[in-house]
């Protein structure tokens, strides 16, 4: 029983440095990097490539975490019955976790906006792919809302360690 709680949790931890990790490699090492880079074409081609890639690794670990994070709840006692009940919900436990759960659903949706919305309409804007916007200040503005956006996600994921931490 110990060694599968382990490997549960060992999932789960490197599940999730897959996911923020890669969030806060692009942010903060990927993307000034690319700055400098030229021509901006270029930079384009490589950020959304790699946007890519991690955007496909990430949705691969996002349900990892969803099993093993109820897996590791059920191997912390919590039943559908104290769900259902609402007991789980007046334990210090039951609270933390639900404030857990409520931020990664709030990033999941950030992320799905990111990732399949907002990202590819703006590598269609920059590429020259999509013919309605040819403003650059207009492009500029969109740039910085898609940026902050990833940014806002990537601080509910250190939200999200937090509270973990406070549940272990």
């Amino acid at each position: 029983m110990q060694f599968s709680h382990n490997l549960i949790v060992l999932i789960h931890v490197l599940a999730a440095i897959l996911w923020l990790g890669g969030m806060f490699f692009i942010g903060l090492v990927m993307v000034p990097v690319l700055r400098d880079m030229e021509p901006p074409q270029k930079r384009i081609e490589v950020l959304s490539s790699a946007g890519k890639r991690f955007r496909t690794l990430s949705w691969i670990a996002i349900p990892v975490l969803l099993i093993t994070g109820v897996l590791n709840t059920m191997n912390r006692g919590v039943t559908l019955e104290m769900i259902s009940n609402g007991s789980l919900f007046l334990s210090h436990f039951g609270k933390i976790l639900t404030i857990k759960v409520a931020i990664v659903l709030i990033m999941l949706i950030l992320g799905a906006i990111h990732d399949f919305l907002l990202g590819p309409r703006l590598t269609k804007i920059t590429t020259g792919t999509n013919p309605g916007i040819y403003d650059p200040n207009k492009i500029n503005s969109y740039r910085r809302y898609v940026s902050w956006l990833a940014r806002f996600n990537a601080l509910l994921g250190i939200s999200v360690v937090a509270l973990a931490v406070m549940l272990s």
